[in-house]
């Protein structure tokens, strides 16, 4: 079977709880950086819990499956009850799964998310490391989403960047934080056929090596020398900005009722992707990418919320977007 898109990274369970706000400590500020407070030894009331699915390459692949387009995904899962509900759930959702291999050795990863005012700090238990994954050599995909990936990530780099080049597979790269650590430097040639990258702001600079506060626009001009045609830098409440070596657009956040932000930047990311492939404009591909992780945010985990193809675009037809939060410039 030949795919619009496949999706290669994490897999995960996800489980959410919520400390009770009266016994929490007040957060702390220092440096800009908000660090959140559990007493050592303490005993904190939880007011809820939730168990849910994720892992980037798993939000992704069912966001994309969402939105109309043939999606598989490359991914592994323990044979547990957690991996089986992953399996079924991604082909409910009309995700391919042929090449989610299944290890009888290790377990399902998972995360255990601490929700508290809106934000969320993630605990991860990542099992499988990129020397886990067996790349198939046959995969059969017009695109390929590349998700974080753990430590020693570089043989998979090399195997997709080589694949990319035999293959004709068009590159989307979104790279987690140990690869926004290692730097430009550390992803080989695969950044020279990537056709998109996704960062958020504070990655873009970091990846960039910009030690000073920038701006989006030097970011993404940094970014761009690097290789891909297209760089995407989501900002929170302040939107979203595509850039190319031509254009430079940026969208402003989607009105929503925020619950928790896990999965934003996947939901983003899979609208922004359908969009692409379906021919939309870049600047309307930012239009996708915002109202699908407004939706997102407002429920608990990272797929409850994602949106069809004929609700983001009545989304964007009726929504009046404020003169100030478009921009076209270069």
């Amino acid at each position: 079977m030949k795919y619009d898109i496949a999706t290669i990274g994490d897999a995960t369970k996800d489980i959410f709880v919520f400390p009770s706000e009266e016994e929490m400590e007040k957060p702390l500020t220092r440096d800009g950086e908000k660090f959140l407070l559990l007493e050592h030894g303490d005993k904190i009331t939880i007011s809820d819990i939730k168990y849910c699915l994720g892992g980037s390459a798993n939000n992704v692949a069912i966001g994309l499956a969402q939105l109309g387009l043939k999606s598989g995904i490359v991914s592994l899962v323990g044979h547990d009850t957690e991996g089986q509900e992953i399996m079924e759930t991604l082909k409910k959702a009309g995700v391919n799964t042929e090449y989610l291999d299944v290890s009888k050795e290790k377990k399902t990863s998972f995360s255990v998310i601490i929700v508290y005012q809106g934000e969320r700090t993630i605990l991860v238990f990542q099992i499988f490391q990129p020397v886990d994954f067996h790349f198939p050599k046959n995969l059969e995909t017009d695109w390929l989403y590349v998700g974080p990936l753990g430590d020693h990530y570089n043989s998979l780099y090399a195997q997709i960047t080589g694949l990319a080049a035999e293959k004709n597979i068009k590159i989307a790269l979104n790279p987690g934080s140990v690869q926004i650590h290692d730097g430009l430097n550390a992803f080989g040639g695969l950044l020279r056929v990537a056709k998109i990258l996704f960062v958020n702001r504070e990655e873009g600079q970091k990846l960039a090596g910009i030690g000073r506060i920038a701006s989006v626009k030097e970011i993404t001009e940094v970014l761009l020398k690097s290789g891909p045609e297209t760089v995407v830098v989501t900002d929170g409440k302040e939107g979203a900005f595509a850039a190319t070596l031509e254009d430079f657009f940026k969208v402003g956040a989607y009105p929503s009722n925020r619950l928790e932000t896990t999965g934003a930047g996947d939901a983003f990311a899979s609208a922004f992707m359908a969009a692409h492939i379906k021919g939309e404009k870049l600047f309307d591909c930012l239009k996708w990418g915002v109202v699908n992780s407004a939706s997102v945010i407002e429920k608990v985990g990272a797929q409850a919320g994602l949106l069809k193809s004929g609700a983001i675009k009545k989304r964007i037809k009726e929504y009046r977007w404020p003169a100030e939060t478009l921009r076209f410039a270069k």
